[in-house]
């Protein structure tokens, strides 16, 4: 099971992942998530995946990335060390993310 809290402020869109993710649940949260990053234009972006369990390989974090790039803007992922993912930018708290995209 799989819940998301959703939250724009300053410019920067928080998404915040609860459960686990896993690839059965991942085709649902992906589809209505790129919808909105795509619709919104989103260029700053932060996944808060301190509160999630990934179960296998998962795609969102790549498609979400890729759109994010296509509109000019930088992806992060706020994570414990638990849940480490390769090739992104990590923070440790959602208020690093203002100073790294300079919106503060």
């Amino acid at each position: 099971m799989i819940d998301y809290n959703i939250e724009f402020t300053k410019g920067v869109l928080f998404i915040r992942l609860f459960g686990t993710l896993s690839k059965l649940n991942c085709n649902d949260i992906e589809f209505d998530l790129v919808e909105i990053i795509k619709d919104g234009g989103i260029k700053y972006l932060v996944f808060n995946i301190e509160d999630l369990k990934i179960d296998g390989d998962v795609s969102l974090f790549h498609d979400c990335c890729e759109i994010v790039k296509e509109n000019g803007g930088r992806m992060l992922l706020c994570t414990n060390k638990d849940n480490y993912i390769d090739d992104f930018e990590l923070i440790d708290d959602e208020l690093s993310a203002f100073k790294v995209f300079s919106v503060c």
